[in-house]
């Protein structure tokens, strides 16, 4: 008589995550050259994270916040103060990233730990809007061309800038399991951009006639003040407004929450 035996051969548990976070943006460029964080504005986010296996993961998120910047909050360097511009802006990002785990992690499973350092990099896409305040009115100043981007002179210059741009987002994490189904995660980001006008600030100052905006298309031209705030006037056609060699950039800091849906499968069996 042969007896039949039932071996299990294993047991492949599938690990998925929704979370959100909250915390601060905090831009990076021309008008933050000391990585100040008295430009930090809030931000928040939702994601969703499929755990490859126990040391990796890909996220998927939406994150959401405001940047903001103004030359005179730089007391360290007397040329900002004297340059005195500005900008508001919100950034709306989606993003794709790799995550490795320093430790094997899980929520539940045996022989993991839980609690791990993450290190992560991807690729993300944003939108951006950088505005400015005059007179009490909201002007999005791309739409300005304040250093000659709009000027019917030139035509082959007359495009402004794109308010879609791809970055980098690279950074690290901790994360803690609370119990079976709930993590908590503090993160940090920095995103290295393709565009150098997140604030409206990247080359040379322009010449006069090349800067024209008026206000629901009539008054006073105010472009040449939204271009150059400075007082007394510092900015002469030709010589440096911005820094166009190094691209803009920004950070996202936050606290998030995760909910983990686990679906064990069930052991294959050998007869």
């Amino acid at each position: 008589m042969v007896a039949s035996i039932s071996i299990p051969k294993s047991a492949f548990s599938q690990e998925n995550e929704i979370g959100a976070w909250i915390g601060t943006t905090v831009y990076l460029g021309d008008l933050n050259p000391t990585v100040s964080f008295k430009n930090a504005r809030w931000g928040a986010g939702a994601f969703f994270r499929r755990n490859i296996n126990n040391r990796m993961s890909v996220k998927a998120g939406f994150n959401y916040g405001f940047l903001d910047a103004a030359d005179n909050r730089i007391k360290r360097y007397p040329y900002l103060q004297a340059r005195n511009l500005d900008f508001k802006s919100q950034i709306a990002e989606v993003a794709i990233t790799y995550e490795i785990n320093f430790f094997k992690y899980s929520t539940f499973e045996r022989n993991t730990k839980r609690w791990t350092p993450y290190l992560f990099g991807g690729i993300s896409m944003f939108y951006f809007s950088p505005y400015t305040k005059y007179d009490g009115n909201k002007i999005a100043l791309e739409k300005v061309g304040t250093e000659g981007q709009k000027t019917p002179n030139r035509p082959n210059k007359n495009r402004g800038y794109n308010s879609y741009s791809f970055g980098i987002p690279y950074g690290g994490g901790f994360k803690v399991a609370l119990n079976q189904n709930w993590s908590l995660n503090i993160e940090a980001s920095t995103r290295f951009t393709f565009t150098d006008f997140l604030d409206d600030v990247s080359g040379s100052y322009a010449e006069p006639e090349d800067v024209n905006f008026f206000i629901n298309g009539s008054g006073p031209n105010i472009a040449p003040f939204l271009a150059d705030k400075s007082n007394p006037k510092i900015g002469i056609p030709g010589k440096q407004r911005g820094t166009s060699s190094e691209k803009d950039r920004f950070m996202m800091i936050g606290v998030g929450i995760t909910y983990t849906f686990i679906n064990i499968k069930c052991p294959k069996v050998l007869n």
